[in-house]
Parts: C-alpha cells; structure tokens; sequence
C-alpha cells in the first residue's frame, strides 16, 4: 500500500510539474507574439507613411520654412504625407504634417492636420520597450547617410533605415528598411 501511495504521489508530482510548466511556456509566447505584434503594428504604420510622404516642404507655427524631410534635435523624421479622403469635409485639407520621435524609450508618432502652420496633436507611443534608434538615409546616388542633408528643400531620400535597440533583448539589433515613395526626386 505505502508503495501505490508513493507511485500516486511521483505521479501527482510530476503532472504539477508538466502542468506549470506548460502554463509558464504559454504565458512566455502570449508575450513574445504580444511583441511580435506591436512590432508588425509599427512597421505597418510607418511604411504607409513612407508611402503617403510627399516631397512637399512646410511651415511651422511661426511661418518659418521647413525642408521636406527633417531628422535630428530629437525627432527621429518629420514630413508631411497625403491624407487618403473617403469622405472629404469642406475645408479639410488632403496634406498632414507627421513626426516621428523617440521619448523615454517610446516610438511616438504625432500629427497636425495641415501641412502647414498647425501645431501637432500629443504624440501617441505605437511601439515601446526601444533603448536607441539609429537611422539610415538613401540618397539619389544610392549612397547610405547618417544624417539626411538634402540639397533641396523638396528632396526626400529614396530609402530610410531604422535599426532598433530594443529593451530587454540583448541579441542583435532589428534593422528595418523602408522605401520612400516620393523618394529620389
């Protein structure tokens, strides 16, 4: 009888065992495609960005003249794109102003409605858990530049790189490229 008890009790065990272990396995996947997720989420956003950017230079606030494509001094990109109109208002304008910024450890992206003079709304964080983005530019000549400098105020590069350090993940960094429609120009 002591020897049933005792086999009962290493099955029990080891079933506990299997069972946490399997609830542990699910719980590590629910978060790494939760991850997965918001990675496909961001990328999806910002290649119809690229997509929709325009070689379109703008105006602040102020008045003052802003290249097609800014980067630098904490904003990751700064451009404006074509807003797809199902329904247009009267008034409503088929340009929007859109930047890019990385804010404590935040992928954000905000907007203005107008590509000219409107202040953007509050940034919205599309992806998070980012230690350092490092950008990429592709030029006209097919040439990678850490810095865009364009020669003319409407140029915009013909491919942006992004390569993400993300928080928590020690292994290589996640290097994304995506053309730019209006790019080349």
């Amino acid at each position: 009888m002591m020897v049933a008890l005792f086999i009962f009790g290493m099955i029990a065990s080891a079933s506990v065992f299997l069972l946490r272990q399997s609830v542990e396995a699910e719980a590590r996947s629910a978060v790494r495609l939760e991850e997965m997720g918001d990675l496909r989420r961001f990328s999806a956003i910002l290649a119809q960005d690229m997509t929709l950017m325009l070689p379109r230079p703008s105006r602040d606030a102020v008045g003052s003249d802003r290249v097609a494509l800014m980067s630098g001094d904490g904003l990751l990109l700064g451009f404006t794109r074509q807003v797809p109109q199902i329904d247009p208002q009267p008034g409503a304008s088929s340009l929007q102003r859109v930047e890019w910024a990385l804010v404590d450890g935040r992928l954000t992206r905000a907007t203005a409605p107008k590509a000219d003079g409107a202040a953007t709304s509050a940034p919205v964080p599309i992806l998070e858990g980012i230690e350092s983005v490092q950008m990429r530019f592709r030029d006209r000549l097919g040439v990678w530049q850490p810095d865009w400098r364009p020669q003319r105020t409407d140029e915009l590069p013909i491919a942006i790189e992004l390569t993400l350090a993300q928080a928590g993940n020690p292994g290589a960094p996640l290097v994304m490229q995506f053309l730019v429609a209006g790019g080349g120009g």
